[in-house]
């Protein structure tokens, strides 16, 4: 226990799951005893009258708000369901599981079907533990029995296993899915606190709330500066800036730039955003006194270039 104390306080994980854990919060052990500052547990025990080992428990930040959905536990396998909020709005589902190998085709079946309902909902979902599988073929995910029916769960509600390297001795047993909608970084295997080895990893969570930003801007890179040469040296400078002091040159400047900035967006085939220089109406030199006004107050508007920009969310670390 001092040891996984000094894990939480040295790392803080926002989820710390451990399997056979051989704790009876229920029974020899005050809950006291296992506590650790700062987190939630939640626990699923062997029955009582089995004999020692087994229990699963997962510790977890009270900012997550999680709350048990399933809780499951046979002489052979156990299945410990929590939903979280990282997100007002999200809810995503975490399983911790354990299965016993000597378990028998009935009790396989019983564990997967009990999976299956969990993930029958629509919600993101990480699922770990020790599965105690040998003989699965990651790369190509073939497997006879009893891995197969873990296969077929995985295929059948498009799962993905992140570990690809042993947890004990050469096997790969303790295994890390998702639904694919949710994205694992920096899987590591590392030391052992028991006979298996860690898992630590980073599970990347998206806040459905944030919004997409969009900026309007010209697109000066892609502007026809061969019309704008043309369309500015049409007109007669000399006629209209005669007897102008700086302020109405300055004025007049303005007014003949202006229609040269409107920008019209347009989509391509491939979707892409493009942007091209408009054409504006010519003024001559007798009539532009009489049209600053109209000129400026019919301006065309701009359709932007949308530049999609998002901000990853929080991390949820666990070991």
């Amino acid at each position: 226990m001092s040891e996984l104390e000094a894990i939480a306080s040295t790392l803080s994980p926002d989820i710390i799951a451990i399997n056979e854990t051989w704790i009876d919060v229920n029974g020899r052990h005050l809950p006291a005893e296992v506590s650790i500052k700062g987190y939630v547990l939640h626990n699923v025990d062997k029955p009582s009258h089995s004999n020692r080992g087994g229990g699963s428990l997962i510790y977890i930040k009270e900012k997550f708000q999680p709350q048990i959905k399933t809780k499951r536990a046979t002489e052979k396998s156990e299945i410990l369901h929590l939903n979280i909020q990282p997100h007002p709005g999200q809810t995503i589902k975490i399983v911790l599981v354990y299965r016993n190998p000597t378990c028998t085709a009935i009790e396989d079946d019983e564990f997967y079907d009990c999976l299956d309902i969990i993930l029958s909902t629509p919600h993101e979902t990480l699922i770990m533990g020790d599965f105690n599988l040998h003989h699965i073929h990651w790369t190509t995910r073939q497997s006879q029995a009893p891995g197969s029916k873990l296969i077929d769960l995985m295929n059948t509600n498009s799962l993905q296993q992140h570990v690809n390297k042993p947890t004990r001795g050469n096997n790969i047993l303790d295994l890390v899915m998702t639904t694919t909608d949710l994205s694992i970084n920096g899987l590591e295997v590392t030391d052992k606190i028991s006979d298996h080895q860690t898992i630590d990893f980073s599970l990347e969570v998206q806040d459905p709330n944030t919004r997409t930003q969009h900026k309007q801007v010209h697109d000066y890179k892609r502007a026809n500066f061969e019309l704008m040469k043309e369309e500015l040296g049409s007109y007669n400078y000399e006629v209209l800036m005669n007897n102008k002091n700086a302020e109405e040159c300055y004025m007049i400047s303005k007014i003949r730039l202006q229609p040269l900035q409107t920008t019209i967006s347009q989509e391509s085939e491939s979707g892409q955003l493009i942007t091209l220089l408009g054409s504006h109406k010519r003024l001559n030199a007798s009539s532009m006194q009489d049209n600053i006004r109209t000129e400026d107050s019919n301006d065309t508007k701009q359709n932007p270039i949308v530049k999609n920009i998002s901000t990853p969310a929080g991390l949820l670390s666990e070991l």
